[in-house]
């Protein structure tokens, strides 16, 4: 909950309110995961200071975010462009990840003579609809193209589950 609500620029009273305790105890949560993840906080500030500097936030694919907030008179304005720069890089990278590797399933399944087809993306999860004969090539096939999407630090991990439909898929 910690490292999630982190990236959407979530504090002491947002972490209390969604774990059902006070801000005071969310706090001390926090400050423990900055005292065990120095480099978080680190990133964090960091990122702010980048874009309010320039204007903007940039992914590692180049794409930029622009927060005028940042900049804004209003302190609770400003706030909230902090919150948004902290979490456009994050969140924006992910996006990047996500639509290369969507491009590159979808260019493999067409290449490769497929009857297999891209239907759709909800968050972080892909719905593919494949034949029962194409199961065993094309479930390792995307898994391969969604951890080769991008070169990072930490390896992409991805999973593949089966069903007939998408709720039977994910139970």
């Amino acid at each position: 909950m910690v490292s999630y609500g982190l990236a959407y620029g979530m504090e002491s009273y947002g972490l209390g309110q969604r774990l059902g305790i006070s801000t005071e105890d969310a706090a001390v949560i926090l400050d423990a995961y900055f005292k065990a993840f120095p480099k978080v906080r680190a990133y964090m500030d960091s990122t702010v200071k980048e874009a309010r500097m320039r204007g903007y936030t940039e992914t590692l694919f180049g794409r930029r975010r622009p927060i005028p907030e940042l900049s804004n008179s209003n302190f609770r304005i400003r706030q909230a462009g902090e919150r948004q720069a902290m979490n456009a890089g994050i969140q924006g990278l992910a996006a990047d990840i996500f639509k290369v590797a969507l491009v590159r399933v979808d260019q493999a399944l067409e290449q490769g003579g497929f009857q297999s087809r891209l239907i759709l993306q909800v968050h972080d999860e892909v719905l593919v609809e494949v034949p029962h004969a194409e199961r065993e090539e094309v479930g390792p096939l995307v898994i391969d193209l969604m951890r080769g999407a991008a070169a990072l630090d930490v390896p992409l991990e991805v999973n593949v589950s089966w069903g007939e439909t998408w709720a039977a898929a994910k139970g």
